[in-house]
């Protein structure tokens, strides 16, 4: 199965609509793995992580065919992870959807809230169902896939999860949207052995573990991991979900995290499970 990295952009995305600093203009001279579109992921062709601003752009981009899309995962209900209004195309004026085609949607109590408000309620009519998640406690999925919620430490107002995903023998840590975990994710990691860890770099060059991440703090969670023995011998280890306020381009983040044995996430980058 493929773990496909569409995006692995903040919310402003890089380069961001109206900033000329030093990174956005940059990343529009450069192109490349310069630019950065908001985050999302696809795992295989039934499962999605977030529904971004940027979910069309990447069906587009990355030829993905998202009427075969049937579980759909929602990190938290930041505008920039979902976005609902996308959710109307499904209904029988604009979509010719199967009636037996279920798009089903995991999330928090405020992703529903969404949800009812686009659909007043209706979810029949969309072919949609809800399923509202709680941490730590594990659904299954197709293909095989278990997906288990764990909290982030991001917003305080609404549950914030990470998922970690079991997939064909490996387990994927997806991290993006946290600071420094609380004591109850710490301890429920120490006892993984993660093959791929996706973490927040949101912060760059910033010393910031409150919400997001800058570099340091991205690795001394690698180092706590180790610590902790949640490492597989060879995992690979991400960085990803960047904001130009970080104040470093793609290639300033494979200076600092290249000799510290990190990757440095792109968009379009595809891993092999």
């Amino acid at each position: 199965m493929e773990l496909l990295i569409c995006g692995t952009g903040a919310a402003e995305a890089i380069p961001a609509l109206f900033c000329p600093c030093r990174v956005c203009q940059t990343a529009r001279e450069r192109g490349g793995k310069e630019v950065r579109s908001r985050t999302g992921y696809m795992l295989g062709e039934r499962i999605r992580i977030d529904l971004c601003p940027d979910t069309n752009l990447h069906a587009q981009k990355y030829d993905l065919a998202l009427e075969k899309l049937e579980h759909l995962l929602i990190t938290h209900a930041h505008w920039d992870h979902w976005v609902p209004d996308e959710l109307l195309w499904r209904s029988p004026e604009f979509s010719q959807v199967p009636e037996e085609a279920t798009l089903h949607i995991y999330g928090n109590a405020v992703v529903r809230e969404g949800l009812d408000r686009v659909t007043k309620g209706d979810y029949t009519r969309f072919r949609l169902a809800f399923h509202e998640i709680e941490p730590f406690r594990s659904f299954s999925l197709p293909d095989g896939v278990t997906a288990t919620p764990l909290p982030a430490a991001h917003d305080r107002s609404q549950l914030c999860v990470n998922y970690l995903l079991q997939v064909k023998g490996k387990t994927i840590l997806q991290g993006h949207d946290t600071g420094w975990y609380e004591d109850e994710t710490w301890e429920f990691l120490s006892g993984q052995v993660l093959d791929v860890v996706l973490l927040d770099s949101t912060s760059g060059r910033l010393n910031v573990n409150r919400g997001h991440l800058g570099a340091h703090w991205v690795v001394r969670a690698r180092d706590h991991l180790l610590k902790l023995g949640a490492l597989a011998a060879d995992c690979r280890f991400f960085a990803t979900h960047f904001s130009h306020n970080g104040g470093w381009l793609h290639t300033d983040l494979e200076a600092y995290y290249g000799p510290r044995g990190i990757e440095v996430a792109y968009d379009g980058l595809r891993l092999i499970l």
